[in-house]
């Protein structure tokens, strides 16, 4: 039911009984706003009926208003309470807005020319971000609730309503909001909505101004609500092949359906505008980030040994928690190196056994408990745990800390849910610390949440869903430990997962995937985090998953193949053709000098293979970086058809992950 507005405007008349006047403007679904003059001062009084309010939505709003300082939104003054017949009614003054509302002027017949438009827009874009900013969203950001000022300015009006709109959403629909004007995941009830919704009916709105059509109409309110969700709008330019496309493009972009499909920076959507507003001129930029490469520590001890360290130069050095001891040594050393010390709580061995936990991760205070089934029963529980775990990093001096995370098998969505709320605790705790550190998301999936659309789109509704420093992807895969990925399907969604979180402004940190990591930084990736040892080169399953173990394997890796090859396959294969096989790292030279066979390799001379392995990958990702973005997906294609070239020469080999196999693959996800 709708505010009681006679009850309402009469309390309204008590609060101020010598106002010159009180004008009702307009009646929501919990309260109705008057325009007040009183001393010779003008405001507006929100006032809340007691019998249909919600106190957390009051909360909300207040907290929404007080934080928020635009021009272009609605002033908030004050606030209090005022009891009349013994009810006590809540109230909320903010500045008043002389003006009229932009519906009025749409339905009006108002036209409004394409720069006239994107100058409104930008605008009400521009102000909506003072809102997104606070980390809260309007939720109803209709015609009706943007006043138009005298001077042309658009504000923005009723912060935090998104719950109690007009009296036909309160009385008829399934979910509030202004039926027209909403976005498909609040006609779904997928959620209450988010900055991305705002931005969906921004879109909307901006595609009215543009056609001069709504994009979302039908004669009756049930069907004008669900049309959002269940029409595709024709694009813009086919509705008027006039608007110019840098118009439109943003325009349809901000009307994609699924949230990670539009803007998920509101910077980036504001810099299209203003490139769009400046198009004439031809003003374009353009932003590159060059990919780089990390290493991934647990439990070998060399890397902090000989300055190994600063002579590779990785950007950062994840040190995984197993590392025990060393850990403030391997920090130490990638200090000295100039590049940044991350630390991995590998924490997804907390929701299994105690009896599969290594024994590092048991001898850790967050360790020791019991196994996590689904979750935590309490947000109260889930900070005292991650305090614990937050703790433990920092008193290793961190330049970066990796949030604690699941293992999400196949449709475990709740894991996903635990390790990004775990990610939003760590927010929260890393502003009260000083200094503050970057906070990496990590999820840890299999790989049919990455392979999978539907999945897919499911985890990148959630990772957009929230803000973060870098995401740390995991991806456990049913290859093998070694091999390269050789699954399209799979490819096609890392590229996919890269692009929309690049989209955002997410840093993408690709761990465990032996040399696929390669080809992901081709693909836009921010860096690739390689490791050393099987369950290292490939993310490992669930912590309590059997693997098929078998005897250790000393590995070389061949950059003309992209790929690790056993030392018997390459010493084979390089006696057959050498000048196809060609290692040049100092370290692979010293190795075949001193051993050329690789035969029964002294502790040393692993050390020196393994070695090479990085640096190897490491030469291999600067030759990437040198590019210009747009030359890197061609120089990873050279790579793949001199590898694929390489491949036709030699035998089958005997390990499949030995196998040329991947590289169709790799192929197919470059075109």
């Amino acid at each position: 039911m709708p505010a009681d507005r006679g009850t309402l405007e009469m309390v309204a008349s008590e609060m101020w009984p010598g106002a010159a006047e009180i004008v009702h403007l307009g009646t929501g679904g919990f309260a109705c706003t008057f325009k007040v003059v009183n001393d010779g001062e003008t405001f507006a009084l929100k006032l809340l009926d007691p019998g249909t309010l919600e106190s957390e939505r009051l909360e909300r709003e207040l907290a929404a208003l007080q934080r928020v300082e635009h021009p272009g939104v609605v002033r908030f003054l004050g606030f209090g309470t005022f009891s009349s017949a013994g009810v006590n009614y809540s109230w909320i003054k903010m500045e008043f807005i002389e003006g009229r509302a932009l519906a009025d002027d749409l339905d009006g017949g108002v036209v409004y020319t394409p720069l006239e438009s994107l100058q409104l827009m930008r605008g009400l874009v521009a102000a909506a971000s003072a809102i997104w900013l606070q980390r809260t969203a309007h939720r109803d950001l209709s015609p009706r609730n943007v006043l138009m000022t005298p001077d042309g300015a658009p504000v923005i009006v009723d912060l935090g309503l998104a719950r109690h709109v007009d009296d036909e959403t309160i009385t008829l629909l399934p979910t509030p909001g202004t039926p027209g004007w909403m976005s498909p995941e609040q006609v779904n009830a997928t959620s209450h909505g988010d900055w991305r919704s705002d931005q969906f009916v921004l879109g909307a709105l901006a595609y009215r101004l543009l056609t001069a059509n709504k994009p979302f109409w039908a004669p009756n309110v049930m069907d004008r609500w669900m049309m959002p969700a269940l029409h595709a709008q024709p694009p813009v330019r086919a509705v008027d092949p006039d608007v110019p496309s840098v118009a439109a493009d943003i325009v349809d972009r901000m009307l994609q359906k699924l949230p990670h499909r539009r803007y998920l920076r509101a910077e980036d959507l504001l810099s299209d505008i203003d490139r769009a507003l400046a198009a004439l001129e031809g003003e374009r930029g353009t932003e590159d980030r060059h990919p780089h490469f990390s290493v991934h520590i647990a439990q070998i001890k060399n890397w902090a040994e000989d300055g190994f360290l600063s002579t590779l130069g990785p950007r950062n050095a994840i040190v995984d928690i197993q590392a025990g001891e060393r850990i403030a040594e391997f920090t130490s050393a990638m200090h000295d190196a100039g590049g940044h010390a991350v630390l991995d709580p590998a924490t997804h061995f907390l929701r299994s056994a105690l009896e599969f936990r290594p024994a590092q991760i048991k001898s850790l205070p967050w360790g020791e408990g019991p196994r996590l089934n689904a979750g935590f029963n309490s947000y109260e529980d889930r900070v005292a745990w991650c305090r614990t775990v937050f703790d433990h990093q920092l008193s290793y001096s961190p330049d970066v800390l990796i949030a604690p995370y699941f293992y999400s098998a196949e449709g475990e969505s709740n894991w996903v849910s635990e390790s990004l709320a775990c990610a939003s605790v760590y927010t929260e705790l890393m502003d009260a610390a000083d200094p503050r550190l970057p906070i990496w998301t990590a999820v840890a999936v299999h790989q049919s949440w990455i392979a999978d659309t539907d999945s897919r789109d499911l985890l990148l509704t959630a990772l957009t869903g929230q803000p973060m420093d870098g995401l740390y992807l995991l991806v456990a895969t049913t290859q093998p430990a070694f091999g390269p990925i050789a699954d399209r399907d799979l490819l096609v969604g890392l590229r996919d997962v890269i692009g929309v979180m690049r989209e955002a402004g997410v840093p993408v940190i690709v761990g465990k995937r032996a040399s696929s990591g390669l080809l992901l930084l081709a693909l836009g990736a921010d860096s690739w985090a390689s490791g050393v040892t099987a369950n290292l080169m490939n993310s490992a399953a669930h912590p309590e998953a059997k693997s098929g173990g078998g005897k250790s394997v000393d590995r070389v890796y061949v950059p003309q193949l992209l790929n690790l090859l056993a030392v018997d396959t390459f010493i084979l294969w390089s006696r057959q053709h050498p000048e196809l096989l060609r290692l040049t790292t100092d370290q692979s030279q010293r190795l075949l000098e001193s051993n050329p066979d690789l035969e029964s390799l002294s502790t040393a001379e692993r050390i020196l293979l393994l070695r090479h392995n990085l640096t190897a990958q490491k030469l291999q990702v600067d030759a990437l970086a040198a590019l210009p973005a747009g030359q890197r997906v061609a120089r990873m294609r050279s790579w793949v058809d001199e590898a694929q070239s390489v491949y036709a020469r030699f035998p089958q080999p005997r390990l499949p992950s030995e196998g040329a196999g991947f590289l169709n693959a790799w192929a197919a996800v470059l075109s």
